[in-house]
């Protein structure tokens, strides 16, 4: 039986190939081209873009804007802002009537702080109500035309006596 070489690798399941360099199978120049191809076309598509957004084309609707002139509604705005500034201090600093019907008149707010603080601890009590306490069965004490529905503990008394009711 021969004896196997002992410099070249032997498969005992498959006779390979003697390993050595592969010729080469691909073409380069159609890969250089393909390339070369596809870095046009980027540059291109940029190109287009660039010049699509540097263009402005102008649509049927379009118009320049129009400049509208200021409206002239004050011939002195600063004297204006004077005078009302003037008239909101003197009704500050004055007296004057609100409602002189009900009787409400404004006073100057340092008159009126200083009312305020005589009265002391007493000037934030909460108003003095008289108590009126709601009838039995008057609906919480809010007037009504309607009479009391029966059988509530009201109905005895809007009806009168003890079975004097209409049936």
């Amino acid at each position: 039986m021969p004896e196997p070489s002992r410099d070249r690798i032997h498969d005992d399941v498959a006779d390979h190939a003697d390993p050595g360099l592969e010729a080469p199978g691909i073409a380069l120049k159609p890969v250089l081209l393909t390339g070369l191809g596809i870095v046009v076309f980027v540059g291109a598509s940029l190109a287009g873009l660039w010049l699509y957004y540097r263009s402005e084309v102008p649509g049927p609707v379009a118009q320049a804007p129009r400049a509208f002139p200021g409206p002239q509604l004050q011939q002195n705005p600063g004297g204006d802002l004077a005078r009302f500034l003037a008239d909101q201090r003197h009704r500050l600093e004055g007296y004057g009537w609100v409602d002189r019907d009900r009787g409400i008149a404004r006073m100057p707010i340092g008159e009126a702080m200083r009312r305020l603080a005589d009265r002391g601890t007493t000037a934030y009590a909460a108003p003095v109500q008289p108590e009126r306490w709601p009838s039995l069965g008057s609906r919480g004490g809010a007037v009504s035309a309607l009479p009391a529905p029966r059988g509530s503990p009201g109905a005895a008394a809007a009806s009168g006596p003890a079975g004097g009711g209409a049936p």
